[in-house]
């Protein structure tokens, strides 16, 4: 993989974006020290429904930012893909928050994933651009140091420690791709959390993530879609519940 990094200064401030876009002071965006992040409308009604969370004025239409009533978290949605990701991080890391928590959903590889499964991504192979702008270690993985702080609460709710493939290549995850990551334990595919995890850990923030297995990749090459199962709206559920009682500052 080429190297990107550039240790030379940044040029484009993200305070100064949000300034500029919102029109606002610095002190009117100050955010807490967490934030929740989902990619769709149902899971951040699933997080702010009954919480008392107001909007965060300032913020918008910029930024859709859901504050929960007495508490130090915001909870937000991101578009998919890692520079949405980075960009959000980017942002909201700028105005205060240390701590990212995200709800995702991956696409399960090998025997062991099933549909509806919940699992907190450790590390991710970094087929995507983003982490290679934001690390100079030439490692194909990366990881979070937070998680070892979620391992335990995982594991009381069923949720295995997996290893992932992010690629931004929605449409190129080939056959071959896929036996790859097998062989090398890797057990899901999705497009954000390399990029997740190499921000965090370029910028000293805490990043974990838990991901819903919404789809699957079988064994004779062919995939199957989940989203409309039973099994798949019971992951959901699980997840929701862990995120409203864990994931919450």
């Amino acid at each position: 993989m080429r190297q990107f990094f550039d240790p030379s200064r940044v040029v484009l401030d993200p305070r100064a974006i949000a300034g500029a876009l919102t029109r606002k002071e610095p002190h009117e965006l100050a955010l807490p020290e967490r934030a929740v992040i989902t990619f769709n409308e149902a899971d951040l009604r699933r997080l702010t429904e009954g919480k008392g969370a107001s909007i965060m004025d300032a913020w918008a239409p910029f930024r859709m930012i859901h504050l929960l009533s007495g508490t130090s978290t915001v909870v937000t949605r991101s578009p998919f893909g890692g520079p949405n990701i980075a960009a959000l991080m980017e942002e909201l890391s700028a105005f205060g928050v240390r701590e990212f928590v995200l709800w995702g959903y991956c696409g399960g590889m090998g025997p062991d994933r099933s549909v509806g499964n919940v699992c907190l991504a450790g590390s991710a192979l970094r087929e995507e651009g983003i982490s290679w702008h934001y690390l100079e270690d030439d490692s194909d993985m990366v990881s979070s140091l937070w998680t070892d702080d979620w391992t335990h609460a995982a594991a009381e709710a069923g949720f295995p420690v997996i290893d992932i493939w992010t690629t931004d290549a929605l449409y190129r995850e080939t056959r071959n791709k896929i036996d790859f990551c097998i062989g090398r334990g890797i057990s899901a595919v999705e497009m954000e959390v390399a990029s997740f995890y190499a921000v965090a850990r370029a910028k000293g923030l805490k990043a974990v993530a838990f991901l819903v297995v919404s789809d699957l990749f079988n064994n004779n090459g062919t995939w199957t879609s989940g989203f409309h199962t039973r099994a798949f709206r019971e992951g959901v559920k699980k997840l929701a519940r862990f995120m409203n009682e864990k994931a919450v500052l």
